[in-house]
């Protein structure tokens, strides 16, 4: 069973899933003329070229995939799999006035009365999951981007450092980190010094993650990080990509339908290397534990109350 830690009532707003707010955990995959924000809020246009005899644009570099299995404790290669999730809809329960803490990210109005015309329902988060040598990208099948009956929520949250997260549970938590060699050698202590005696290299040579988009780069042994646990909706056109070990919700779909998502990420079969869990328990004293206000309008279609295009943006 996996193992569990204490969390606080605390709720999230929803946010608008773009490549600017997502960066930290990962990366955004979608066509820049469909994506949900403003011309002037996109960004610079990707790198793209013609192809397929000039009937095609080829966007180039749309996610950033990564292989850390070199640093598992088996050793054991990892092979690149594509699998697929057929999601159901998730149960939403009522809402009800709590007095659960706003998540502490951004600066945010969570007055009980001010709903607009929208419903609001809350869906609780039980669990959560991370694969920390390897990035997962989801991707959606079937769903349109102009769809007001079914979306589906990217749940995401920091690590926190491992100091931290020994003091919540009982045991460190399940994820190796690579063993550092000390060298106490007269031969080491000389090569570590800068300007180095043996090369002139007046900075130690780069790290071999610095090549890796910062959201593909290890992230230590931390549990979440629940106070700055985040919530995203997206629309069909869009896929995304977790970062390696990036502490995140099993895909919560919500709406009237099941939707197909095909999975590519790399695997080795080490079931604790490949995946990782942990079952969020609310505390003793707290009336509910970590829950994602889903705000709809009459047609079933969500709206954003957080971040950029919120209260007045239909997704």
């Amino acid at each position: 069973m996996p193992p569990s830690m204490p969390c606080p009532s605390i709720r999230i707003p929803v946010e608008l899933l773009t490549q600017s707010t997502f960066s930290q955990f990962g990366t955004v995959i979608e066509n820049p003329a469909h994506s949900p924000l403003p011309p002037s809020q996109r960004g610079p246009p990707p790198d793209a070229v013609s192809a397929n005899q000039g009937s095609a644009l080829k966007i180039l570099d749309v996610t950033h995939m990564s292989n850390l299995y070199s640093l598992a404790p088996s050793k054991k290669p990892a092979k690149a799999v594509m699998n697929m999730f057929v999601c159901a809809p998730r149960e939403l329960r009522p809402h009800e006035p709590s007095e659960s803490m706003p998540s502490s990210w951004g600066d945010l109005d969570f007055d009980e009365e001010d709903y607009g015309n929208a419903d609001r329902e809350l869906f609780d988060v039980r669990i959560l999951e991370r694969h920390p040598f390897t990035t997962q990208t989801f991707i959606p099948m079937g769903l349109s981007g102009h769809e007001r009956h079914t979306q589906y929520l990217v749940i995401v949250a920091p690590t926190l450092p491992a100091s931290a997260s020994r003091r919540n549970i009982d045991r460190p938590p399940p994820y190796p980190t690579p063993k550092v060699k000390k060298q106490n050698g007269i031969t080491e202590i000389f090569a570590r010094a800068r300007p180095s005696p043996f090369t002139n290299e007046a900075a130690p040579p780069p790290s071999q993650f610095t090549r890796l988009h910062p959201s593909a780069r290890p992230k230590g042994p931390g549990l979440p990080d629940l106070k700055n646990i985040r919530a995203f909706v997206a629309t069909g056109n869009q896929a995304v990509t977790y970062g390696a070990g990036t502490w995140h919700a099993p895909m919560a779909v919500i709406g009237e339908r099941p939707i197909d998502f095909v999975v590519v990420q790399f695997a080795n079969g080490a079931g604790i290397e490949d995946c990782q869990e942990i079952i969020l328990t609310p505390d003793k004293n707290a009336e509910e534990g970590v829950v994602v206000m889903v705000d709809s309008d009459s047609s079933g279609k969500v709206e954003v109350k957080a971040g950029i295009g919120s209260v007045k943006s239909r997704l």
